[in-house]
């Protein structure tokens, strides 16, 4: 395989702004939720703002607006265009347009299951890539998982990290074939998601220079969220570093919020 930068493509790409669940144990921020003109509900925080930023001295009867984590629905889907992956030794795959579908995981603020990621028009080296039992250019993600979580708290930033689901026994994001090339994705990738503002579309923006993805860490791990791909005409390969742009749109069913606050 040439280490020459080849294209574009992204084979991940996705998600996420919505969530569902009211799990007591996970209320801290960040986490999703509502911020809704409140009814002073037992246990709900309240606020005098609209996204729930500047907590009121109330606790109940009549507040400004309240803090509700969680959603009543919480399915979403996405869509995105061209992306690229593309490893630090300059392997690369293409893909035209991106799609995917997900939830949120049940009595859970902070974390997304079932995530499905599907990309059209993707080629290697020119050469068509397929999925097994997809058609030709089409790559479909192993079911991916996902959880929020701070990439720096002072300034009040905050990550989605992405990962193969702990029942995809290969580990794989993807595995696929490109007229004989064969390529694997692993490991996890990191993807901002702005807070604080409620809404029901979120623009992920996946951004990596030479293989590698930006950013690469939470601030509350000591280890790295890196992404790893393999390219071989055989089915064993050295995996080296690899990183992912593309920019994904991602809708939700109802208005929600990450809030970093609560």
């Amino acid at each position: 395989m040439s280490r020459n930068k080849r294209g574009i493509a992204g084979v991940l790409g996705v998600l996420a702004l919505f969530a569902l669940g009211t799990s007591s144990a996970l209320a801290a921020a960040p986490e999703y939720g509502r911020c809704v003109k409140g009814a002073g509900k037992e246990g709900h925080k309240v606020f005098t703002d609209s996204k729930c930023t500047k907590e009121s001295g109330l606790t109940e009867v009549d507040p400004d607006f309240e803090w509700i984590p969680g959603l009543a629905k919480a399915k979403f889907t996405s869509s995105g265009g061209a992306g690229l992956l593309e490893t630090t030794k300059g392997s690369a795959v293409t893909c035209e347009a991106e799609s995917s579908g997900g939830e949120f995981k049940p009595g859970n603020n902070k974390e997304e299951v079932g995530v499905i990621v599907k990309f059209t028009g993707c080629k290697a080296i020119g050469l068509p890539c397929i999925s097994p039992g997809a058609k030709s250019g089409e790559l479909i993600t192993n079911e991916l998982e996902g959880v929020i979580g701070w990439e720096n708290k002072a300034l009040k930033k905050t990550d989605l990290e992405l990962f193969p689901a702990k029942s995809v026994a290969s580990g794989l994001f993807i595995e696929f074939e490109c007229s004989g090339l064969v390529v694997k994705v692993r490991g996890k990738i990191l993807v901002p998601i702005k807070n604080d503002t409620m809404k029901s579309t979120e623009i992920l923006k996946f951004v990596a220079k030479k293989g590698k993805q930006k950013p690469e860490k939470w601030e509350e791990s000591a280890e790295k969220a890196v992404l790893e791909s393999s390219f071989s005409n055989f089915h064993e390969a050295e995996f080296v570093q690899a990183g992912q742009t593309i920019t994904s749109t991602v809708k939700g069913e109802e208005l929600a919020e990450l809030n970093a606050v609560v």
